[in-house]
């Protein structure tokens, strides 16, 4: 990773480069238009720093790196409209000065409001996603756990049984509700008394019942 951002800082310097080389090449009048245009270009230039770095930061894993790379496709975006109207400039530089400022301002504000939402989205798709996990931690944390039962279990009998309770766990809704949460609480309470009964079939039983039960209701719910 640190590797990959050596190597795109490296593209960015040498285009800032050739970018200072063309226009300063070029034989034109430095105008007022060129140097506002100029400080603009370089701005956005620099803004690529930034963005590139809050896209990343924090992203400790491939999903919330993929997530970052909208926001560097804005950035380049920005960038290269930004390039080219210093390029219209340089080409007619007759252009009155206030119009280069106000075409530049607008590019360096749209770009703005674009980056903000695109980081708005992401955020969500975050905030979504952890919403998610921790609904469908519930039924996956039951599925082991009556799995942990099953292969500890001596009599074959129960452990059949239980093998089978989990298996319907395992492809029951996976996602929790807020109305589910008493049930599920008393799903787990027998799950809980599983682990120390002696006589686990009528446990077995109510538990298949719940399960059932929840299922149908959360069924209900979508």
């Amino acid at each position: 990773m640190k590797k990959n951002k050596g190597m795109a800082y490296a593209v960015l310097a040498i285009a800032f480069v050739l970018f200072n080389v063309i226009a300063f090449a070029v034989p034109m009048a430095k105008t007022a238009m060129f140097w506002i245009t100029y400080v603009f270009t370089a701005v956005a230039f620099a803004l690529q720093i930034a963005i590139w770095k809050f896209s990343f930061k924090g992203a400790d894993t491939l999903k919330s790196k993929f997530l970052g790379i909208p926001l560097i496709s804005v950035g380049i975006t920005y960038l290269i409209i930004q390039i080219i109207v210093f390029a219209i400039f340089m080409v007619f530089p007759i252009v009155p000065t206030w119009i280069a400022i106000v075409v530049c301002a607008l590019i360096l504000g749209i770009s703005a409001i674009c980056l903000i939402g695109t980081e708005t989205g992401r955020e969500e798709i975050n905030r979504l996603e952890e919403k998610v996990e921790k609904k469908v931690f519930y039924i996956k944390s039951l599925q082991v756990d009556v799995e942990m039962l099953a292969s500890a279990e001596t009599d074959t009998d129960t452990k059949m049984a239980l093998t089978k309770l989990a298996e319907k766990i395992r492809f029951s809704d996976p996602m929790s509700d807020e109305a589910l949460v008493d049930l599920e609480a008393e799903i787990s309470a027998k799950v809980e008394e599983l682990k120390t009964a002696e006589n686990k079939a009528g446990i077995i039983t109510v538990l298949d019942s719940l399960i059932t039960e929840r299922n149908k209701k959360a069924k209900l719910l979508k």
